[in-house]
């Protein structure tokens, strides 16, 4: 009875072999294709953290430009202003020119110095503000391009 478990024995080992075999190329397959899904996911990963920077800089130099689009209309349009208080402010002093009785000629010249010298003063503070103002505007984006590209880790 013995001789027969043996011989059944036989064929069932013999069968299991390539039974193993496939199992592990299907799984030696799999296995390649998981590793292959894990390198595309790290490149799109790569990619995707590209893009972020990218936007992160366009981001920045478009907040760059609409403040200096909105200071160069600010600017603009304190110069119509001025043009205005100019023109304004001329034919104002020529008609007190001529109607003013000449007693008060010198006390009429020394306050329009006076004025004249206070308009160019304040004219002065503003140049110089929007010039601070400008260079801050400058320095900002560039600091938040720094933080963006360390953040990143592309430094």
């Amino acid at each position: 009875v013995e001789p027969a478990k043996e011989a059944s024995a036989m064929p069932a080992d013999a069968d299991e072999a390539p039974r193993t075999q496939s199992v592990q190329e299907h799984v030696q397959g799999a296995m390649a294709v998981m590793q292959d899904n894990m390198r595309a996911m790290a490149e799109r990963d790569s990619q995707l953290n590209q893009l972020e920077a990218r936007t992160n800089d366009l981001q920045g130099a478009s907040k760059a430009f609409s403040s200096g689009a909105k200071r160069l209309q600010r600017h603009y349009q304190w110069q119509r202003y001025k043009l205005f208080i100019v023109i304004g402010g001329s034919l104002l002093w020529a008609v007190a020119l001529v109607l003013m009785p000449r007693q008060y000629f010198w006390q009429f010249m020394i306050i329009t110095a006076v004025l004249v010298g206070v308009a160019a003063l304040i004219n002065a503070l503003m140049n110089r503000r929007d010039q601070l103002q400008a260079e801050a505007e400058a320095e900002a984006p560039a600091a938040e391009l720094g933080e963006s590209l360390t953040r990143d880790g592309l430094e």
